[in-house]
């Protein structure tokens, strides 16, 4: 009899085991274990202050004790129900790079300003001079040439490419060659939205060494 019942009691397991396992279409059978199948979301604008939220599916051994879904950010004032874990900038304030530059303003229209009165502030290193090598030949190659003689593959279709070695330009300033990286001029297309201001003063660099 008790043999009996052990068999029965064996057969049930597995038909709930093999039932749990069959999944499809909206129906993924039984989740072991849920929290690697379900991101946790992180909504930067709104907290979950119940620090038990997600008790059930906790598999983290959090050092304040909370669970899952818990992400309320306790060193902001705001606990009013609309607390933030990110802030609205005071007003009248400008976003930095990580070398703390501000953002570039001269407008298009001021590319003389721009000639004269900017100075790269990165040094001629072999890194630097490197680094902007391999910016020249991703963005600037295909239309100016691997020497800058305004020979790459788009002059067969365009005319008018930038010969940077020819005498309207061998003498500009990086400043002159950033600016109009950044707002284009002619035939070229502003870039600034494309690379990042370090990035332009290196192929400024750059450019510099090939036109000597």
């Amino acid at each position: 009899m008790m043999k009996i019942v052990k068999n029965i009691t064996a057969c049930f397991a597995i038909a709930i085991i093999l039932t749990s396992c069959a999944a499809g279409g909206n129906d993924q059978g039984t989740e072991y274990a849920p929290n690697m199948y379900h991101s946790v979301a992180y909504e930067p604008y709104s907290q979950i202050t119940d620090p038990a939220a997600g008790r059930w599916l906790t598999s983290i051994d959090y050092e304040d004790g909370h669970a899952e879904f818990y992400n309320s950010n306790t060193l902001n004032a705001n606990t009013m129900g609309v607390a933030m874990n990110m802030r609205t900038p005071p007003a009248n304030t400008v976003p930095r790079n990580k070398q703390g530059w501000l953002p570039y303003r001269i407008p298009k229209d001021s590319l003389e300003l721009a000639a004269k009165r900017l100075k790269n502030p990165l040094d001629s290193t072999t890194q630097v001079i490197a680094d902007g090598k391999v910016l020249y030949e991703t963005y600037c190659q295909h239309c100016h040439g691997a020497k800058g003689m305004g020979d790459g593959k788009v002059s067969d279709k365009y005319n008018g490419i930038a010969n940077l070695k020819g005498d309207a330009i061998k003498n500009v300033t990086e400043g002159h060659i950033f600016h109009v990286i950044t707002n284009g001029k002619g035939l070229m297309w502003a870039h600034g939205s494309q690379m990042s201001v370090e990035d332009r003063w290196k192929i400024s660099k750059y450019v510099k060494v090939l036109q000597k």
